[in-house]
């Protein structure tokens, strides 16, 4: 299959992604704002914010946020969720003014950005005091019906195992030497799944969307898997939710 442009990759999931992608954990918001030291009322920019879920997460406690998108129907499903404002712009052309922001945040998105240009970007965005943050749900494989929703994934989509990684973009931005105040942490969350909402979740990912020749013969698989293993009418998704803060040099 063609290589799809990261910047496109979603289109075709808006509705799903929207719909069934996980939200992220109060926790974790409050340990990002606090590790940033974030000001009350702060500035705050979501590059790579996808449809508004955790620029709307950053606007509840009261931040003034925009959102930072490139893809036009995700960004126009953000502008109608509302909640927060939302312009078009990537990682190394925001289109915000220099020395605006407290916090660069990106959320289930830095492994799509090109590290230098982006870091460039945020120190430039960025007040001198500011910080950035990064956060990603990351799928566990602890539960016998994770590990065979993973071996599905493995089977049907040709992606699956070439795409951007969110712990490869994480080691990435440690190392690199412009990179000071690292912090991390992580914690456990959950997400139950009825039957749409586990189809829905499973064609949010862009590795379906651009990598399953046969999606109907996917969807059979899913919803055998989810026949085999749902308990009281759901299956469990468990993440372990992975942050990470830090200054620009």
């Amino acid at each position: 299959m063609r290589p799809v442009d990261p910047k496109a990759r979603f289109t075709a999931t808006v509705d799903d992604y929207d719909a069934y992608r996980p939200s992220y954990p109060a926790a974790m918001v409050d340990w990002i704002l606090e590790t940033a030291r974030v000001p009350e009322g702060g500035k705050a920019a979501d590059v790579g914010c996808g449809t508004g879920i955790f620029t709307r997460l950053l606007a509840a406690r009261g931040l003034d946020v925009v959102g930072i998108e490139p893809n036009d129907a995700m960004r126009e499903r953000a502008v109608a969720r509302g909640g927060a404002r939302f312009q078009k712009g990537d990682a190394s052309t925001t289109g915000l003014p220099p020395g605006a922001m407290d916090l660069v945040a990106a959320a289930q998105a830095f492994h799509w950005f090109d590290l230098e240009p982006a870091l460039s970007e945020f120190k430039r965005v960025l007040k001198p005091e500011g910080r950035c943050a990064a956060v990603w749900n990351e799928r566990t494989d602890e539960t016998p019906f994770l590990r065979a929703y993973e071996e599905l994934l493995l089977d049907h989509s040709s992606e699956y195992r070439e795409v951007s990684r969110a712990l490869d973009a994480l080691a990435a931005i440690k190392a690199s030497p412009r990179v000071a105040d690292w912090a991390e942490t992580d914690m456990p969350s959950a997400q139950a799944l009825d039957r749409r909402a586990f189809l829905g979740r499973a064609h949010s990912s862009s590795y379906v969307a651009h990598g399953v020749a046969r999606p109907a013969e996917l969807d059979k698989a899913l919803d055998a898997l989810f026949d085999r293993f749902a308990a009281s009418g759901t299956v469990e998704f468990r993440y372990r939710t992975v942050g990470a803060c830090w200054r620009i040099r």
